[in-house]
């Protein structure tokens, strides 16, 4: 079984916030839908649970629809986000925070006591890292404007100035850094609180042969490396019929295949390492 460690709700029906529209909202409410009967779908398949990174009120939302399937990681824009506001989060039971589209670097002190509150709550700090794209944050604004996104400040480099000053603080780099791969390779090979993953549409449709390269330079495994990956995908999970996942799984499979990863190491990468990561 697997623990998909980057999903989304209804992606397709939010409004300009983010926010699923009521319709879809009421179409799974019980005895109107059929929540466990979706659950059962996917569960076929090999998902056991999905943590599900969207606005607080989408996460917490799918939670009570559907229950423990459901890990909320409330996605935040960190420059509108208090220390106050991260404690209320995982006081309602989230498992950690979601950081994407900073106006600044992730490692400025100014989102430092963001990190703080996560770190003494032994919850997960998540963080986008490298491109982000046009269609969730268009460009062409005019240049005087000060929000237009600069992924720059989301390099996996940045997370490096994090987990010197928190390493206690537990971190999940998602998309493993595209197009810095090797910057993201350097940050989980040189921090032990420091994951990463593969979801979004790029890492899994690179050659194999650079992953290869990556962890496994010349033919030897680097198992300390693999031990920090966590299996996402970066799909919504929550469109009865639809397995927008299985390309992830059967490229995780390919991956693990050619790198001959063992059963045990594997199973880390599938669902212990996050299990872990949210104190599950």
């Amino acid at each position: 079984m697997r623990i998909d460690a980057h999903t989304h709700g209804m992606s397709a029906d939010r409004d300009p916030e983010g926010r699923m529209r009521p319709p879809l909202r009421a179409c799974w409410r019980r005895g109107q839908g059929s929540p466990e009967a979706l659950i059962e779908q996917h569960r076929a398949r090999g998902i056991e649970r999905v943590l599900v990174l969207d606005p607080a009120d989408v996460a917490f939302e799918l939670q009570e629809i559907f229950g423990d399937f459901v890990i909320p990681i409330p996605m935040v824009n960190p420059d509108k986000l208090t220390p106050a506001d991260v404690d209320q989060f995982l006081s309602r039971g989230a498992r950690g925070i979601k950081f994407i589209a900073p106006m600044h670097s992730y490692g400025a002190n100014r989102y430092f006591p963001l990190y703080e509150v996560i770190r003494d709550r032994r919850a997960l700090a998540v963080f986008h890292t490298g491109y982000l794209a046009n269609a969730l944050f268009a460009p062409g604004a005019p240049l005087e404007r000060t929000d237009v996104v600069d992924i720059t400040h989301m390099r996996p480099a940045a997370i490096d100035r994090i987990a010197r000053a928190f390493p206690d603080l537990k971190i999940l780099m998602a998309h493993f850094g595209n197009p810095w791969w090797e910057e993201a390779w350097k940050m989980i090979s040189s921090h032990p609180n420091i994951h990463a993953d593969f979801s979004g549409g790029t890492a899994y449709r690179r050659s194999l042969n650079m992953w290869r390269e990556t962890f496994a330079p010349n033919g030897r495994l680097d198992t300390a490396a693999l031990g920090k990956l966590c299996f996402a995908s970066d799909v919504t999970y929550f469109t009865p019929d639809r397995y927008d996942y299985l390309p992830y799984i059967e490229f995780y499979e390919r991956f693990y295949e050619l790198l001959q990863v063992p059963a045990e190491l594997r199973q880390t990468i599938d669902r212990e390492n996050i299990l872990s990561l949210i104190g599950a």
